[in-house]
């Protein structure tokens, strides 16, 4: 069988308006994908900074898979809140990449976005600070699905992965 092992972290969230950011990550993969050791999804603590619009996490992400085929490869999901002045976890937004299969190092720069929806919901965001919310956001994991929702586009959040690859050349995956 082939191997993908993912090593690295969630490292962190840029260009958001909010100081006091946290985030949920998950990892989705498809038929023919299995997971040997880790864990396909966590949370990170909440960061707070006063000074600066970056929030710092250092979340660490260890996953071992065997596959026998590129099809439905892993996708990483990210969903960031933050805590508003009143104590409330507030969503704020939803992020989606494709794993690299080539070994190597790579930074990823996540950009977010979340739906906006009728006026009616903007006007609840803007004074409420109640985000729509997909009902499952494993809808996202599909691209045909993501072009038909209304977004608007919010911060940043880093993502540092050390890809390690194993006999994908023997099953006909050449990297």
């Amino acid at each position: 069988m082939a191997e993908l092992h993912i090593i690295g972290q969630v490292s962190g969230a840029k260009n958001f308006k909010q100081s006091r950011l946290l985030c949920k990550w998950y990892f989705y993969v498809g038929n023919g994908w299995k997971i040997i050791l880790g864990h396909e999804e966590g949370q990170t603590q909440e960061s707070y900074d006063l000074y600066t619009s970056n929030s710092v996490w250092d979340h660490p992400i260890d996953l071992h898979y065997t596959t026998q085929t590129l099809q439905n490869s892993p996708k990483l999901l990210l969903q960031v809140f933050c805590r508003d002045n009143y104590g409330r976890i507030i969503f704020l937004s939803y992020g989606v990449y494709n794993v690299p299969l080539s070994p190597g190092f790579y930074i990823l720069d996540c950009h977010t976005w979340k739906p906006i929806g009728t006026w009616k919901d903007r006007l609840f965001d803007k004074f409420l600070g109640k985000c729509l919310q997909l009902k499952s956001p494993s809808v996202l994991i599909n691209a045909l699905d993501r072009y038909e929702i209304l977004t608007q586009s919010m911060g940043t959040v880093i993502v540092n992965l050390h890809i390690m690859a194993r006999n994908f050349d023997k099953f006909g995956c050449q990297m």
